[in-house]
């Protein structure tokens, strides 16, 4: 029987432009890029969790906004439910506290990148939402 985690990943947007962060080489799939985020402590509610994270990973207090999609996939004999949450209002200024590098670029422009699998269904649902509704959606 797989181990099951939850993990919560924030789409973080400024000015038209989302953040991704690089894997650094200890880590499963490194070098892949990553919306930021980790694994929900038991107890702790989704939103709860990624405030946490993002600060330990990049050093910001987020405010999460609008629940974005969930995807489940077997990663390292594990079964991960990754869930992405828009983030659009943040303090600070993020910084590679575990990850590799940092990228801002347009939601379309992310596709490019070598996404780690999980990320990118949770992609194209942000980008189907974003197009789908208007400009002020968050």
């Amino acid at each position: 029987m797989l181990k099951t985690l939850d993990v919560v990943c924030a789409i973080l947007e400024r000015d038209g432009k989302i953040l991704l962060a690089q894997r650094p080489a200890h880590a499963d799939q490194p070098g892949m890029w990553e919306f930021a985020g980790g694994k929900v402590e038991a107890g702790e509610t989704q939103p709860a969790a990624l405030i946490r994270e993002l600060r330990e990973e990049l050093g910001i207090e987020a405010r999460p906004g609008q629940y974005i999609a969930s995807h489940q996939r077997e990663v390292s004999r594990r079964l991960i439910n990754l869930h992405a949450w828009h983030v659009p209002a943040f303090t600070g200024t993020p910084a590679t506290h575990y990850h590799t590098q940092l990228v801002w670029c347009t939601p379309r422009e992310a596709l490019r990148y070598d996404l780690a699998p999980a990320d990118i269904p949770l992609l194209e649902a942000f980008i189907l939402l974003r197009d789908a509704k208007p400009a002020d959606w968050c």
